[in-house]
Protein backbone atom coordinates (compact mmCIF):
# COMPACT_ATOMS: atom_id res chain seq x y z
CA UNK A 1 0.00 0.00 0.00
CA UNK A 2 2.31 2.16 0.29
CA UNK A 3 3.77 2.69 -3.58
CA UNK A 4 0.84 4.40 -5.57
CA UNK A 5 1.56 2.62 -8.83
CA UNK A 6 0.72 -0.45 -6.94
CA UNK A 7 -2.13 0.50 -5.93
CA UNK A 8 -5.22 -0.99 -7.85
CA UNK A 9 -8.41 1.06 -8.43
CA UNK A 10 -10.32 2.09 -6.90
CA UNK A 11 -8.32 1.58 -3.53
CA UNK A 12 -5.65 4.56 -5.06
CA UNK A 13 -8.80 7.02 -4.10
CA UNK A 14 -8.19 6.44 -0.31
CA UNK A 15 -4.56 6.65 -0.13
CA UNK A 16 -4.71 9.98 1.20
CA UNK A 17 -6.23 8.66 4.37
CA UNK A 18 -3.50 6.44 5.16
CA UNK A 19 -0.56 7.38 7.89
CA UNK A 20 2.31 8.97 5.66
CA UNK A 21 5.71 7.61 6.36
CA UNK A 22 6.80 9.93 9.46
CA UNK A 23 3.78 8.71 11.28
CA UNK A 24 4.68 5.07 10.14
CA UNK A 25 6.97 5.01 12.44
CA UNK A 26 6.06 6.69 15.38
CA UNK A 27 3.42 3.51 15.48
CA UNK A 28 5.99 1.31 14.32
CA UNK A 29 7.94 2.15 17.86
CA UNK A 30 4.53 1.69 19.69
CA UNK A 31 3.54 -1.29 18.28
CA UNK A 32 6.56 -3.32 16.49
CA UNK A 33 9.08 -5.76 18.23
CA UNK A 34 11.88 -4.91 20.23
CA UNK A 35 14.55 -4.35 17.17
CA UNK A 36 11.82 -2.91 15.24
CA UNK A 37 10.76 -0.45 17.69
CA UNK A 38 13.80 0.99 18.60
CA UNK A 39 14.86 0.98 15.39
CA UNK A 40 11.72 3.29 14.07
CA UNK A 41 11.79 5.48 16.83
CA UNK A 42 15.77 6.70 16.12
CA UNK A 43 14.28 7.01 12.53
CA UNK A 44 11.50 9.24 13.74
CA UNK A 45 13.71 11.10 16.43
CA UNK A 46 15.74 12.40 13.91
CA UNK A 47 13.79 13.92 11.90
CA UNK A 48 12.53 15.93 14.70
CA UNK A 49 13.28 18.68 17.27
CA UNK A 50 12.63 18.62 21.04
CA UNK A 51 10.15 21.51 20.47
CA UNK A 52 8.38 19.57 17.80
CA UNK A 53 7.98 16.36 19.42
CA UNK A 54 4.35 16.02 19.86
CA UNK A 55 3.55 19.23 18.89
CA UNK A 56 1.91 21.30 15.75
CA UNK A 57 1.96 18.60 13.15
CA UNK A 58 2.90 15.79 15.47
CA UNK A 59 0.26 16.81 18.15
CA UNK A 60 -2.32 14.67 17.69
CA UNK A 61 0.10 11.46 18.37
CA UNK A 62 0.01 12.72 22.12
CA UNK A 63 -2.47 9.85 22.96
CA UNK A 64 0.10 7.45 22.29
CA UNK A 65 2.24 8.85 24.48
CA UNK A 66 1.83 6.32 26.82
CA UNK A 67 1.76 2.84 24.16
CA UNK A 68 5.09 4.48 23.44
CA UNK A 69 7.08 4.71 26.69
CA UNK A 70 5.62 1.10 27.50
CA UNK A 71 7.51 -0.13 24.10
CA UNK A 72 10.45 1.91 24.05
CA UNK A 73 11.34 1.27 27.91
CA UNK A 74 10.44 -2.25 27.43
CA UNK A 75 12.60 -2.89 24.60
CA UNK A 76 15.29 -1.11 26.36
CA UNK A 77 15.80 1.85 23.69
CA UNK A 78 18.49 4.10 24.29
CA UNK A 79 16.92 7.42 25.68
CA UNK A 80 18.40 10.23 26.38
CA UNK A 81 17.55 11.76 30.45
CA UNK A 82 14.75 14.30 28.24
CA UNK A 83 13.11 11.31 26.30
CA UNK A 84 13.01 9.36 29.72
CA UNK A 85 11.45 11.94 31.79
CA UNK A 86 8.40 12.90 29.29
CA UNK A 87 7.87 8.92 28.49
CA UNK A 88 7.75 8.06 31.91
CA UNK A 89 5.98 11.17 32.66
CA UNK A 90 3.32 10.19 29.96
CA UNK A 91 2.56 7.06 31.74
CA UNK A 92 2.48 7.91 35.01
CA UNK A 93 -0.08 10.71 33.82
CA UNK A 94 -2.05 8.39 31.63
CA UNK A 95 -2.41 5.28 34.22
CA UNK A 96 -3.81 8.27 36.60
CA UNK A 97 -6.35 9.45 33.77
CA UNK A 98 -7.24 6.10 33.25
CA UNK A 99 -8.65 5.96 36.94
CA UNK A 100 -11.34 8.60 36.65
CA UNK A 101 -11.77 7.40 32.88
CA UNK A 102 -12.50 3.99 33.78
CA UNK A 103 -14.60 5.12 36.88
CA UNK A 104 -16.91 6.85 35.01
CA UNK A 105 -17.34 4.28 32.48
CA UNK A 106 -18.24 1.67 35.48
CA UNK A 107 -21.09 4.69 36.31
CA UNK A 108 -22.14 4.42 32.64
CA UNK A 109 -22.33 1.12 32.00
CA UNK A 110 -24.02 0.44 35.47
CA UNK A 111 -26.69 2.62 34.51
CA UNK A 112 -27.77 1.17 31.01
CA UNK A 113 -27.76 -2.50 32.74
CA UNK A 114 -29.79 -0.97 35.56
CA UNK A 115 -32.13 0.43 33.31
CA UNK A 116 -32.06 -2.40 30.98
CA UNK A 117 -31.46 -0.94 27.51
CA UNK A 118 -29.47 -3.08 25.31
CA UNK A 119 -26.21 -1.51 23.73
CA UNK A 120 -23.00 -2.46 22.64
CA UNK A 121 -19.56 -1.05 23.84
CA UNK A 122 -18.07 -0.01 20.35
CA UNK A 123 -14.74 1.15 19.54
CA UNK A 124 -11.82 2.37 21.29
CA UNK A 125 -13.04 1.95 24.52
CA UNK A 126 -13.83 -2.02 23.91
CA UNK A 127 -10.90 -2.89 22.48
CA UNK A 128 -9.28 -1.44 25.79
CA UNK A 129 -11.78 -3.68 27.84
CA UNK A 130 -12.00 -6.50 26.18
CA UNK A 131 -8.58 -7.17 23.92
CA UNK A 132 -5.56 -5.22 24.99
CA UNK A 133 -4.07 -6.34 27.82
CA UNK A 134 -3.09 -2.98 29.92
CA UNK A 135 -6.28 -1.19 29.03
CA UNK A 136 -5.26 1.75 31.05
CA UNK A 137 -2.08 2.35 27.99
CA UNK A 138 -5.23 2.38 25.66
CA UNK A 139 -5.90 6.59 25.88
CA UNK A 140 -9.79 7.20 25.06
CA UNK A 141 -11.85 10.38 25.54
CA UNK A 142 -14.85 9.63 25.30
CA UNK A 143 -17.25 6.91 25.33
CA UNK A 144 -18.74 5.53 22.22
CA UNK A 145 -22.33 3.15 22.54
CA UNK A 146 -24.10 2.30 19.49
CA UNK A 147 -27.72 1.20 20.45
CA UNK A 148 -30.60 0.83 18.00
CA UNK A 149 -32.61 3.51 16.67
CA UNK A 150 -36.01 2.41 18.54
CA UNK A 151 -34.27 2.44 22.04
CA UNK A 152 -31.92 5.62 21.57
CA UNK A 153 -34.61 7.68 23.47
CA UNK A 154 -34.56 4.89 26.53
CA UNK A 155 -30.35 4.78 26.21
CA UNK A 156 -30.65 8.70 26.36
CA UNK A 157 -33.39 8.93 29.45
CA UNK A 158 -31.55 6.71 31.36
CA UNK A 159 -27.87 8.18 31.51
CA UNK A 160 -30.03 11.92 32.45
CA UNK A 161 -31.37 9.89 35.03
CA UNK A 162 -28.09 8.67 36.32
CA UNK A 163 -26.95 12.79 36.41
CA UNK A 164 -25.70 13.24 32.86
CA UNK A 165 -26.33 16.42 30.71
CA UNK A 166 -27.57 16.50 27.12
CA UNK A 167 -25.18 18.07 24.19
CA UNK A 168 -25.95 18.85 20.65
CA UNK A 169 -25.38 15.34 18.77
CA UNK A 170 -25.20 14.33 15.08
CA UNK A 171 -28.72 13.74 13.70
CA UNK A 172 -28.43 10.03 14.09
CA UNK A 173 -27.34 9.72 17.59
CA UNK A 174 -27.42 11.19 20.78
CA UNK A 175 -24.57 12.86 22.89
CA UNK A 176 -24.22 13.40 26.43
CA UNK A 177 -21.79 14.72 28.93
CA UNK A 178 -20.99 13.10 32.63
CA UNK A 179 -20.46 15.52 35.13
CA UNK A 180 -17.03 15.49 35.60
CA UNK A 181 -17.03 16.43 31.78
CA UNK A 182 -16.17 12.89 29.77
CA UNK A 183 -18.80 12.46 26.33
CA UNK A 184 -20.87 9.98 25.67
CA UNK A 185 -21.81 9.16 22.12
CA UNK A 186 -24.60 7.13 21.04
CA UNK A 187 -24.51 6.07 18.32
CA UNK A 188 -27.54 4.03 15.83
CA UNK A 189 -25.28 3.28 12.89
CA UNK A 190 -21.49 1.50 13.13
CA UNK A 191 -20.11 3.67 10.43
CA UNK A 192 -21.32 7.34 9.35
CA UNK A 193 -22.61 7.66 5.86
CA UNK A 194 -22.44 7.92 2.99
CA UNK A 195 -21.01 4.48 3.53
CA UNK A 196 -23.82 2.35 4.00
CA UNK A 197 -21.71 -0.35 6.27
CA UNK A 198 -23.83 -3.08 8.41
CA UNK A 199 -26.83 -2.31 11.00
CA UNK A 200 -26.00 -2.05 14.89
CA UNK A 201 -28.94 -5.21 14.83
CA UNK A 202 -26.37 -7.20 12.76
CA UNK A 203 -23.63 -6.90 14.97
CA UNK A 204 -26.37 -7.64 18.26
CA UNK A 205 -27.01 -10.48 16.70
CA UNK A 206 -23.62 -11.71 16.85
CA UNK A 207 -22.00 -9.54 20.03
CA UNK A 208 -20.44 -11.57 22.93
CA UNK A 209 -21.43 -10.94 26.11
CA UNK A 210 -18.05 -9.90 28.63
CA UNK A 211 -18.16 -8.58 32.49
CA UNK A 212 -16.33 -5.10 32.11
CA UNK A 213 -15.52 -3.50 35.25
CA UNK A 214 -17.88 -5.66 37.10
CA UNK A 215 -20.90 -5.42 34.49
CA UNK A 216 -21.99 -7.74 31.84
CA UNK A 217 -21.80 -6.07 28.76
CA UNK A 218 -22.12 -6.84 24.69
CA UNK A 219 -19.48 -6.11 22.97
CA UNK A 220 -18.77 -7.01 18.89
CA UNK A 221 -17.71 -10.07 17.68
CA UNK A 222 -13.81 -9.40 16.67
CA UNK A 223 -14.55 -9.13 13.33
CA UNK A 224 -17.12 -6.83 13.51
CA UNK A 225 -14.77 -4.96 16.17
CA UNK A 226 -12.35 -4.96 12.93
CA UNK A 227 -14.67 -3.89 10.70
CA UNK A 228 -15.68 -0.87 12.74
CA UNK A 229 -12.37 0.32 13.68
CA UNK A 230 -11.08 0.05 10.26
CA UNK A 231 -14.42 1.47 8.50
CA UNK A 232 -14.32 4.60 11.20
CA UNK A 233 -10.95 5.15 10.54
CA UNK A 234 -11.76 6.05 6.93
CA UNK A 235 -15.11 8.01 7.77
CA UNK A 236 -13.48 10.02 10.36
CA UNK A 237 -10.84 12.79 11.23
CA UNK A 238 -9.94 10.94 14.35
CA UNK A 239 -7.93 8.14 11.95
CA UNK A 240 -5.14 11.24 12.03
CA UNK A 241 -4.20 10.35 15.73
CA UNK A 242 -3.09 7.08 14.92
CA UNK A 243 -5.43 5.55 17.62
CA UNK A 244 -6.86 3.30 14.97
CA UNK A 245 -3.47 1.48 13.76
CA UNK A 246 -3.10 0.58 17.25
CA UNK A 247 -6.55 -1.03 18.00
CA UNK A 248 -6.83 -3.24 14.67
CA UNK A 249 -3.36 -4.36 15.31
CA UNK A 250 -4.63 -5.37 18.55
CA UNK A 251 -7.67 -7.30 17.91
CA UNK A 252 -5.69 -9.64 15.14
CA UNK A 253 -2.98 -9.99 17.19
CA UNK A 254 -5.28 -11.17 20.36
CA UNK A 255 -7.91 -12.72 19.02
CA UNK A 256 -6.32 -15.90 17.49
CA UNK A 257 -9.91 -17.26 16.52
CA UNK A 258 -11.02 -14.08 14.59
CA UNK A 259 -13.70 -15.01 11.59
CA UNK A 260 -11.94 -13.72 8.96
CA UNK A 261 -14.61 -15.61 6.12
CA UNK A 262 -17.32 -13.84 7.80
CA UNK A 263 -15.64 -10.25 7.91
CA UNK A 264 -14.97 -10.60 4.36
CA UNK A 265 -18.62 -11.49 3.60
CA UNK A 266 -20.00 -8.47 5.92
CA UNK A 267 -17.39 -6.29 4.56
CA UNK A 268 -18.28 -7.29 0.59
CA UNK A 269 -22.18 -6.98 1.39
CA UNK A 270 -21.80 -3.90 3.01
CA UNK A 271 -19.91 -1.45 0.80
CA UNK A 272 -16.99 -1.47 2.85
CA UNK A 273 -14.94 -3.86 0.79
CA UNK A 274 -12.42 -1.00 -0.62
CA UNK A 275 -12.38 1.18 3.17
CA UNK A 276 -11.39 -2.25 4.74
CA UNK A 277 -9.06 -3.53 1.97
CA UNK A 278 -7.12 -0.42 2.19
CA UNK A 279 -6.95 -0.39 6.15
CA UNK A 280 -5.54 -3.81 6.34
CA UNK A 281 -3.71 -3.51 3.37
CA UNK A 282 -1.79 -0.80 5.55
CA UNK A 283 -1.76 -2.62 8.72
CA UNK A 284 -0.07 -5.72 6.87
CA UNK A 285 2.36 -3.83 4.53
CA UNK A 286 3.44 -1.10 6.94
CA UNK A 287 3.00 -2.48 10.42
CA UNK A 288 3.51 -6.40 10.01
CA UNK A 289 -0.04 -7.38 11.56
CA UNK A 290 -0.78 -10.81 10.64
CA UNK A 291 -3.78 -10.14 7.68
CA UNK A 292 -4.70 -13.75 5.68
CA UNK A 293 -3.21 -13.24 2.04
CA UNK A 294 -6.44 -14.50 1.01
CA UNK A 295 -8.62 -11.89 2.64
CA UNK A 296 -6.46 -9.50 1.23
CA UNK A 297 -6.99 -10.71 -2.48
CA UNK A 298 -10.42 -11.37 -1.87
CA UNK A 299 -10.89 -8.31 -1.19
CA UNK A 300 -8.81 -6.88 -3.68
CA UNK A 301 -11.23 -8.79 -6.09
CA UNK A 302 -14.57 -7.03 -4.27
CA UNK A 303 -13.56 -3.35 -5.50
CA UNK A 304 -12.39 -4.10 -8.82
CA UNK A 305 -16.56 -4.38 -9.26
CA UNK A 306 -17.45 -1.70 -7.51
CA UNK A 307 -20.65 0.81 -9.49
CA UNK A 308 -19.50 4.26 -10.47
CA UNK A 309 -21.59 5.20 -7.90
CA UNK A 310 -19.32 3.41 -5.09
CA UNK A 311 -16.18 5.00 -6.30
CA UNK A 312 -18.27 8.34 -6.59
CA UNK A 313 -18.57 7.74 -2.73
CA UNK A 314 -15.25 6.60 -2.37
CA UNK A 315 -13.72 10.41 -3.72
CA UNK A 316 -16.51 12.17 -1.22
CA UNK A 317 -14.50 10.06 1.82
CA UNK A 318 -11.51 10.86 0.93
CA UNK A 319 -12.52 14.23 0.62
CA UNK A 320 -14.66 14.78 3.74
CA UNK A 321 -12.22 16.07 6.12
CA UNK A 322 -10.82 18.92 3.79
CA UNK A 323 -7.19 17.47 4.31
CA UNK A 324 -6.74 15.62 0.92
CA UNK A 325 -7.29 18.22 -2.62
CA UNK A 326 -8.27 17.37 -5.79
CA UNK A 327 -4.96 17.38 -7.19
CA UNK A 328 -3.70 15.02 -4.65
CA UNK A 329 -6.24 12.61 -5.51
CA UNK A 330 -5.50 13.30 -9.14
CA UNK A 331 -1.77 12.79 -8.74
CA UNK A 332 -2.29 9.58 -6.65
CA UNK A 333 -4.66 7.70 -9.00
CA UNK A 334 -4.42 5.82 -11.90
CA UNK A 335 -6.08 6.37 -14.86
CA UNK A 336 -9.77 4.76 -14.44
CA UNK A 337 -9.78 6.27 -11.35
CA UNK A 338 -9.12 9.80 -12.73
CA UNK A 339 -11.98 8.97 -15.04
CA UNK A 340 -14.23 8.33 -11.61
CA UNK A 341 -12.13 11.99 -10.23
CA UNK A 342 -13.77 13.80 -13.58
CA UNK A 343 -17.15 11.99 -13.05
CA UNK A 344 -17.21 12.92 -9.22
CA UNK A 345 -16.20 16.69 -10.17
CA UNK A 346 -18.47 17.33 -13.28
CA UNK A 347 -21.20 14.91 -13.42
CA UNK A 348 -21.87 12.03 -10.76
CA UNK A 349 -24.43 9.43 -10.25
CA UNK A 350 -27.74 11.53 -9.28
CA UNK A 351 -28.04 9.39 -6.28
CA UNK A 352 -24.98 10.64 -4.62
CA UNK A 353 -25.88 14.19 -5.81
CA UNK A 354 -29.59 13.79 -3.54
CA UNK A 355 -28.24 12.11 -0.97
CA UNK A 356 -25.21 15.01 -0.63
CA UNK A 357 -28.01 17.54 -0.89
CA UNK A 358 -30.42 16.00 1.33
CA UNK A 359 -32.70 17.41 -1.62
CA UNK A 360 -35.30 14.81 -2.98
CA UNK A 361 -37.40 17.49 -4.89
CA UNK A 362 -35.26 18.83 -7.56
CA UNK A 363 -34.55 16.79 -11.07
CA UNK A 364 -31.48 15.04 -11.77
CA UNK A 365 -30.90 17.01 -14.72
CA UNK A 366 -31.05 20.17 -12.31
CA UNK A 367 -28.57 18.83 -10.12
CA UNK A 368 -25.80 17.52 -12.79
CA UNK A 369 -26.35 21.00 -14.79
CA UNK A 370 -25.15 22.68 -11.12
CA UNK A 371 -22.46 20.40 -10.48
CA UNK A 372 -21.23 20.30 -13.62
CA UNK A 373 -20.98 24.45 -13.83
CA UNK A 374 -19.34 24.11 -10.13
CA UNK A 375 -17.04 21.85 -11.19
CA UNK A 376 -16.31 23.50 -14.38
CA UNK A 377 -15.48 26.61 -12.01
CA UNK A 378 -13.28 24.37 -9.54
CA UNK A 379 -10.69 22.53 -11.71
CA UNK A 380 -10.11 25.73 -13.41
CA UNK A 381 -9.22 27.57 -10.24
CA UNK A 382 -7.54 24.20 -9.64
CA UNK A 383 -5.23 24.88 -13.35
CA UNK A 384 -4.97 28.40 -11.88
CA UNK A 385 -2.84 27.43 -9.08
CA UNK A 386 -1.02 24.73 -10.18
CA UNK A 387 0.26 26.91 -12.87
Amino acid sequence: MSRCGRVPPPLDLLLGVLPAADQTDFLLACLAPAPQAVAAWRRWRARHVPTEWLAGRNEELRGLSALLASSLLAAGAPLDDRDAAWLRAALLHEERRSRTFRAILGEVLAALAVGGVPFLLAKGVAVAETVTFRPWLRHSHDIDLLVASDRLDDAARTLRRAGLSEAPAPAAGRSLVHPKGLPIALHTRPIAPPLPGPAVEDFAARAERVSVLGVTVSVPAADDMLLHVCGHAVMSASRRTGRWVCDAHEIVLRRPRLDWPRLLATATTTGLAAPLATTLGYLADAIGTPVPATIREELGRATTGATCLERELLVHVARMEGTVSFLSLWAAAGTRSRVTLLRWALAPDARYLHWLGGDSHRSALALQTQRLLRGLHRLGRARARSR
